[in-house]
């Protein structure tokens, strides 16, 4: 079993020696991926009542919940793995006058068996398009549209809605993280090799991305 480090590093696409420089190498990065006014909006159109808890897992930063909780708001609950992750959200979530709840020690595993019967889950990932292809590392689970959706409901639950997001990617990402890593690379010779190529590969990732991946957003509804 891997141990939390490991999931972090797995999830974030890094080698766990490189955990501790993650914050640094994507310190300009504050949505991590995840549009959170599209997501916030796709909430909205399920007309929350002001009891409603939305449970943002995987938050990273902290762009989605705070946004959520601020434009709707809505009490969130935010939980990741990665500390240094939770102390960016909960910051982001005091200078716009939010409250974000979440710890370590909360799992990956609140997600559909927490969710009660009429409840609502909301997924930002995305599919292969049409001529594209799942051959690149961390790729490999993705499908066609079609499948994705059959795997998403194999549950049984209803799917609502379906937003396909548009330049999800700003198109400076990697310049962003490559100049973060450069600058690493500098202070830390010992670790350069290790830094430049995680750079590197984010860059070949957003290329991907652009050429063989649609972003979407899909809205559940727990029918059973």
């Amino acid at each position: 079993m891997r141990s939390e480090d490991e999931m972090v590093a797995y999830a974030l696409e890094a080698p766990t020696a490189l955990l501790r420089y993650l914050p640094e190498l994507l310190a300009d990065l504050e949505e991590l991926g995840s549009d959170a006014e599209a997501i916030a909006g796709a909430i909205d159109d399920l007309d929350p009542t002001i009891s409603t808890t939305v449970v943002d897992l995987g938050c990273g930063k902290g762009a989605v919940a705070v946004e959520v909780a601020e434009k709707l708001n809505l009490k969130v609950c935010g939980i990741d793995l990665f500390e240094p992750f939770m102390e960016s959200c909960k910051e982001l979530a005091e200078s716009r006058g939010g409250d974000v709840l979440g710890a370590l020690d909360q799992t990956v595993s609140v997600i559909r068996q927490y969710v009660k019967t009429g409840g609502y889950i909301v997924i930002s990932d995305g599919f292969i398009k049409d001529g594209g292809s799942s051959d690149f590392a961390g790729f490999e689970q993705y499908a066609d549209h079609d499948t994705m959706i059959a795997r998403l409901t194999a549950c049984g639950d209803t799917l609502l809605h379906e937003i396909i997001e548009v330049d999800i990617c700003d198109g400076n990402e990697g310049e962003l993280i490559t100049a973060r890593a450069k600058a690493i690379a500098t202070r830390r010779p010992e670790i350069a090799a290790d830094v430049l190529n995680y750079a590197e590969t984010q860059v070949a990732e957003y290329e991907y991305i652009e050429g063989n991946f649609v972003s979407a957003i899909w809205v559940l509804k727990r029918t059973q």
